[in-house]
């Protein structure tokens, strides 16, 4: 399910901004359903397996949530109760719980591939951020979702053009995060960097060192030999 629930993570991201924008099709409607039943079937499978093999992922009332919060109707509901003001703090939660939902995913398809993963994460941390920011600060990011990508790219890559500048203190924490997580991006793709250069100077010597010792081998074996003085190779 990892591969689906990555999928639904990312979609979450466009869906949820174009609701907030009250962006309404059936195109939506289906896709808005469509992401809710990966994380609904996620959550079933994820219940039915051993304890024992569910160790080191994120816990089952963090899947609960990312169901009941990605549930299509939630916000008619809400409105249904004249509460539909809290429709935009259960868009914030619901990017949030993707996220967290997203990154075990992410750990567990390139986890062993270092620089993918961060590069990933931070992707994810990026998009998330973004659309945060838009709808926490609408009148900040004046330009709407891509607006907020625009900054969100800029705060990430360290740059920080200042046309755009966060004025609560969410918005400033996610920016302090997304600068984090530009600083993991640049250490990591430093690191990849320098350890294929190391790897390819360990990789000459392995070879020197390769052929002295086939060499000192072909010299024992002719030592030992019964009546075959050793003479070493040129």
């Amino acid at each position: 399910m990892e591969i689906g629930v990555l999928v639904g993570a990312l979609t979450t991201i466009p869906l949820t901004m174009l609701q907030e924008q009250g962006a309404r099709s059936q195109v939506l409607n289906t896709m808005d359903w469509a992401v809710w039943g990966i994380f609904a079937l996620e959550f079933l499978c994820f219940v039915s397996i051993p304890p024992r093999v569910q160790i080191g992922r994120y816990s089952t009332a963090a899947r609960l949530a990312v169901v009941l919060l990605s549930f299509p109707l939630m916000p008619n509901l809400l409105g249904l109760v004249r509460l539909a003001r809290l429709a935009r703090l259960l868009r914030l939660a619901r990017l949030t719980s993707v996220t967290a939902c997203a990154l075990p995913t992410i750990k567990a398809i390139l986890g062993r591939r270092g620089l993918l993963y961060t590069a990933a994460i931070t992707t994810l941390v990026t998009l998330v951020g973004g659309a945060c920011v838009s709808i926490l600060e609408p009148q900040t990011v004046k330009g709407g979702y891509g607006e907020g990508i625009w900054w969100a790219i800029v705060t990430v890559s360290t740059v920080g053009y200042g046309d755009i500048a966060p004025s609560t203190l969410w918005g400033r924490v996610i920016a302090v995060l997304l600068t984090f997580a530009g600083i993991g991006l640049m250490s990591a793709l430093a690191a990849s960097v320098t350890s294929y250069f190391v790897q390819q100077n360990g990789s000459a010597e392995f070879q020197d060192l390769t052929a002295r010792l086939d060499r000192i081998e072909r010299l024992l074996d002719q030592m030992t030999r019964p009546g075959t003085a050793a003479h070493p190779d040129p």
